[in-house]
């Protein structure tokens, strides 16, 4: 295959050797070289150590660089086959199952939909919504009306709580699209949502309340995060040959002690000595920053990286801006089922446990490895 590819192109190697520098020519000489049949002691010659230093001292190889540890599966469970003996309420299942669908569904309209301004602005708390937003939200709206099991529903984009079927078991709070800022980008955005019982319903109720949360991360692939009974999946959308989810992480466990700092709302940092003493101490001792912008992929990497910690205080310049219901609670609990804690930004105790007084009430957060958690109460809250 080699030999042909550059019979292929020979005629054109001569412009190539006049134009390219001499690091680049080794470089488009290399796969063919790699093609032919060599003699053993010229093969070895590929991993010499001397090479691999080479080629680390040329690129800047860092050793802060955290790359994946998963390893390939001979074969890949099913979600229906996962959520069938890891969830025991069968109800609750038939809801998860209907939020994957709706979550595979708006996979396929970022696919398609440009990212504009949307004609009609409907949010209540102004917020520009783009076309995309409207799309998600749209998508919520109509599985939550179809499924009978959903008694209440409420959108991140308004600012009530509907009902939908009057014998409902569960009550379904979504934001479905966050980081629209920064979708325009082509950055990852994401779905979240929280599942709690009719029981309780979302006003008047804690995080802790919840019986599920689910965060859908639309980037390369589409990775969704679940509370299952005994711990948080993973789930990937159409791989491995399969047209639906298969389970690609399970009991997800978050360490106590991370090297990752997700730092937001540095404005606050003007302000609030403890947070610049924070933000000092993570860059003082080499910690690598994994910062976009957006809340999903920000903090579902504590989930693929098995640790992590992301800040977002206030003060009086910089207020809340993450909200209870649609955001904190939900990754709250999903965090906390891994092995990780959460600080309410003002009392440092679980943002689990505040009470949701009010569908677009916000709140600070510090969300992630037990240690950092516990380094942000102390430092910024004084604990």
């Amino acid at each position: 295959a080699s030999l042909s590819y550059m019979t292929k192109y020979q005629h054109r190697m001569p412009m190539i050797r006049s134009t390219v520098p001499m690091i680049f020519r080794i470089v488009l000489v290399l796969p063919v070289v790699q093609g032919l049949s060599l003699p053993a002691h010229a093969r070895s010659m590929r991993t010499a150590p001397s090479t691999v230093r080479m080629q680390e001292d040329a690129f800047g190889a860092s050793h802060t660089s955290f790359y994946t540890d998963a390893v390939r599966q001979d074969k890949y469970e099913l979600l229906d086959d996962v959520l069938e003996a890891k969830l025991a309420d069968k109800e609750l299942v038939q809801v998860v199952k209907t939020m994957f669908d709706a979550c595979g569904t708006i996979t396929e309209a970022l696919r398609t939909e440009l990212v504009t301004v949307a004609e009609k602005q409907a949010s209540v708390f102004g917020d520009v919504q783009l076309g995309v937003d409207v799309v998600a939200d749209n998508l919520m709206w109509d599985v939550c009306k179809t499924e009978p099991l959903i008694k209440e529903g409420a959108s991140e984009e308004e600012p009530e709580v509907r009902t939908m079927h009057e014998d409902g078991k569960f009550c379904v709070c979504w934001d479905p699209l966050d980081g629209s800022s920064i979708v325009d980008n082509n950055w990852a955005v994401g779905t979240i949502i929280g599942i709690w019982g009719s029981a309780t319903g979302i006003i008047g109720a804690t995080g802790r309340d919840q019986v599920t949360s689910m965060v859908a991360l639309y980037g390369p692939r589409t990775t969704m995060f679940v509370r299952l009974d005994d711990g948080v999946y993973e789930f990937t959308y159409k791989a491995e040959g399969v047209d639906g989810w298969i389970c690609s992480r399970s009991q997800i466990q978050i360490a106590e002690s991370s090297k990752i700092f997700a730092p937001a709302n540095m404005r606050a940092a003007q302000e609030v000595d403890g947070y610049k003493q924070l933000i000092d101490y993570w860059m003082s001792e080499r910690y690598t920053l994994r910062y976009s912008g957006g809340l999903v992929p920000d903090l579902c990497q504590q989930f693929t990286k098995r640790q992590g910690v992301f800040a977002n205080p206030t003060s009086k310049e910089s207020p809340a801006k993450l909200r209870l219901a649609f955001e904190a609670a939900p990754f709250g609990l999903l965090v906390e089922a891994a092995g990780g804690k959460t600080s309410d930004g003002v009392e440092g105790k679980s943002v689990l446990d505040t009470v949701i007084t009010g569908i677009d009430q916000r709140t600070p957060l510090c969300i992630g490895s037990t240690n950092e958690v516990d380094r942000f109460n102390k430092l910024v809250l004084g604990l």
